[in-house]
């Protein structure tokens, strides 16, 4: 008896060590750890037998742990495989470094299979003494343990440690999970009704989790559950199988902790007393408060998985929540927003009211980009050979965005209404969030003062951000989606930018007489690239890689169409004798394979300047009549407004006047930091100098002021369509 008892409580040491191998990197410790856990586990295997191998408990605890083993051993595997150290023992072993590492796994996995039953049947003996003893606490550990399995799978499915984020975060990620838990408790009083339902929920946010980062290379946050409409909109361009075998592995270790619940709690519904249900109310009140207080300057990660490894994901994701809240800007004052207002005022005369003015054109070309910036590709026949022709008597460069792969509305926004992202939580979406009444806008000034019949288009669903109410808002006469559209030619299903273009040309036609402003957003370049229908013709290839990039191929030939398809609008002006300004940009670089920048462009985006590569987009201003000419190595989305009125001859508003002297000192800027003009490099705001942060405050203070402050907001500054 004593014997089996010792052994048990080495079974259960070694197991809680055993999980150490989620966050053990490949060093010489490392490999002395993993030899002497080896043999521990080895001696258990072989003094501890299971104590009743038809036992459902018994069986229930191998398996679960048989797919915990799998994850353990994947992650042991690639973290050794590419170690430098392994490599030397194995060198000294005159072992080839795959052996090693593939005869070490099967050992590990082989033991922590036992390592992880016994903590599983250590957990069973104490359920069970409960279920003798105490019912209340019974249900009280089986919601911390359904706690911990919940945080264990939402790492899982995402391949990140499960304690990458340290003991104090994973425990905090726990008493998240357990409020939710403890909450339906106390309603229902049901300990298996609550655990299913909560783990449940945290289990499919998990399993979105594991998509949204494959398509939009970040993870899942509570602003896209704004975005559901626009999700299922596009969700049938996007493959969800083959279901990756992490989340298969999640799913499993979820329905054997269910399986395990309805196997040792009876089917008679405990009654909680008055008094329990205050200890319940107390937990759930001391669980909150203790995350807020330890969560408070705790900083939230957004960039690829680092929200996971560092918090936890589940941990990361309800603190994003509190994202969705602005706080007022400090020092924040209308006496400062009124003496900007009275720098940079508006003076108009009638003459230049009077003055006829030219259409304007406006195309935010979906995903389209130059990936020339971020290095060389070779391909079999140039990618946009008109738009590269377009270098004399045009305004042309590269536009900085605020997104990558997705959130197209985001780029809209900051052309639109020369605001920035940068003062926005991150993955937010304001047409989503904030627009939510007549807004300052380009339209709106351009509608005031210049009489424009501003027309919006989008040959999509038109739910998809919330667009119709929102280019309402803005000022906008008449929007155009998908029904207003022939539909007589598809790209991958989607109406081609030829198509759109045409339909502008048709707008033109029959309005002329009014002066217009149309802002169409295209849909042909559309995610994801692994389309094989018949209404797509590949054009470009990459030549000269020993590896193929299907995806990347597919996206250059959407590209060049849109190149095409450009040419023709612009050769339709050219012989208008009417002026007619056509603006032409991208509102984000596409989601493509990431090996792609890694082994072709050799790219690991790790610096501030390598990152933002990612987030520049090229643009152009064409005229059927003289323009200045310039080349902007580098603008952003918030200043490309300000070209447009110069190209067009129209007087700057206060709110441009202000950007174009801000743009002097911080050329450009999006949600990742900022061109300081002064440094002649990419910093973080926390890197700006004092001047910089001045403008910067200044910037972020009208922004507010503009979009939040509505009962405060400055007229002369910000021109509103009521």
């Amino acid at each position: 008896m004593i014997k089996g008892k010792v052994i048990n409580t080495l079974l259960t040491i070694v197991s809680y060590f055993s999980l150490l191998f989620l966050t053990m990197k490949a060093s010489l410790f490392g490999i002395f750890e993993t030899v002497l856990l080896a043999i521990l586990g080895v001696a258990v295997i072989i003094f501890k037998k299971p104590q009743d191998k038809n036992n459902l408990i018994t069986r229930l605890s191998f398996l679960v742990a048989a797919f915990v083993a799998l994850y353990l051993s994947f992650r042991f595997y690639n973290y050794w495989l590419t170690s430098s150290k392994v490599n030397f023992v194995a060198n000294i072993l005159h072992i080839p470094i795959e052996i090693l590492v593939a005869l070490t796994t099967v050992v590990f996995s082989t033991v922590a299979v036992y390592f992880i039953a016994g903590v599983i049947q250590q957990i069973n003996e104490i359920v069970l003494y409960l279920n003798r003893e105490d019912v209340f606490r019974r249900d009280l550990f089986i919601i911390l343990i359904a706690s911990f399995a919940t945080v264990g799978i939402s790492q899982i499915m995402i391949e990140v440690p499960i304690l990458s984020m340290g003991y104090f975060r994973l425990f905090l990620g726990v008493m998240v999970v357990s409020v939710f838990i403890l909450f339906i408790y106390l309603i229902f009083s049901e300990v298996k009704f609550s655990v299913i339902l909560v783990t449940l929920l945290f289990v499919l946010i998990s399993t979105i989790n594991v998509y949204v980062y494959s398509f939009r290379d970040r993870l899942l946050e509570p602003v896209d559950l704004l975005s559901v409409a626009t999700a299922i909109n596009v969700a049938g361009n996007y493959s969800l199988f083959p279901v990756p075998v992490f989340i298969i592995i999640g799913w499993l270790i979820w329905v054997g902790l269910i399986v395990y619940i309805f196997a040792v709690i009876p089917k008679i519904k405990n009654k909680i007393s008055v008094k329990k249900r205050g200890i319940v109310l107390l937990n759930i009140v001391l669980n909150i408060v203790l995350v807020l207080v330890y969560t408070n300057d705790l900083k939230i990660q957004h960039w690829r998985k680092w929200g996971a490894i560092s918090n936890g994901y589940i941990l990361n994701f309800v603190l994003k929540f509190k994202e969705l809240y602005i706080v007022k800007p400090s020092d924040y004052s209308e006496e400062i927003i009124d003496k900007v207002a009275m720098e940079f005022p508006l003076e108009l005369d009638n003459s230049q009211l009077e003055h006829e003015y030219p259409h304007i054109i406006v195309i935010m070309n979906e995903s389209f980009s130059d990936l020339s910036v971020i290095g060389e590709i070779n391909t079999n026949i140039e990618v946009m050979p008109f738009i590269s022709s377009l270098k004399e008597g045009v305004v042309s460069g590269y536009v900085l965005t605020s997104v990558y792969g997705g959130n197209t509305a985001n780029s809209e926004y900051e052309f639109l209404t020369g605001n920035t992202m940068a003062w926005l939580p991150p993955n937010t979406v304001p047409y989503q969030q904030y627009i939510k009444a007549p807004t300052y806008s380009m339209v709106s000034y351009l509608k005031s003062f210049y009489d424009y019949h501003c027309i919006a288009m989008h040959p999509y669903i038109a739910n998809g951000w919330e667009r119709p109410r929102t280019y309402g808002h803005l000022g906008f006469d008449e929007s155009l989606f998908i029904e207003d559209f022939p539909q007589e030619h598809f790209i991958r299903e989607y109406i081609s930018d030829l198509e759109m273009y045409e339909k502008i040309v048709e707008i033109y036609e029959k309005q002329h007489q009014d002066t217009l402003f149309i802002f169409g957003v295209s849909m042909q370049n559309h995610g994801a690239y692994n389309y094989s229908g018949d209404d797509f013709k590949q054009a470009i290839e990459l030549v000269g890689y020993e590896r193929e990039y299907p995806d990347v191929e597919q996206y250059l030939s959407l590209v060049h169409e849109s190149d095409i398809a450009i040419e023709y609008l612009i050769s339709y002006f050219e012989n208008i004798d009417e002026d007619v300004l056509i603006v032409f940009f991208g509102d984000h670089q596409p989601k493509i394979d990431q090996s792609f920048y890694e082994d072709v462009l050799n790219q690991d985006f790790k610096t501030l300047e390598s990152i933002q590569n990612k987030y520049l987009a090229p643009f152009f201003i064409w005229a059927n009549y003289e323009i200045e000419e310039k080349y902007l190595e580098c603008t952003s989305l918030n200043y490309l407004s300000t070209y447009l009125y110069e190209a067009a001859g129209i007087a700057l508003p206060p709110y441009n006047q202000f950007l174009s002297r801000l743009e002097e000192k911080i050329p450009a800027i999006n949600a990742n930091g900022f061109y300081s003009h002064k440094s002649q490099e990419f910093l973080t705001f926390e890197e700006a100098s004092e001047t910089e942060k001045l403008w910067l405050k200044l910037y972020e203070q009208l922004q507010y002021n503009n979009l939040f402050d509505l009962k405060n907001r400055n007229n002369s500054l910000f021109y509103v369509l009521e």
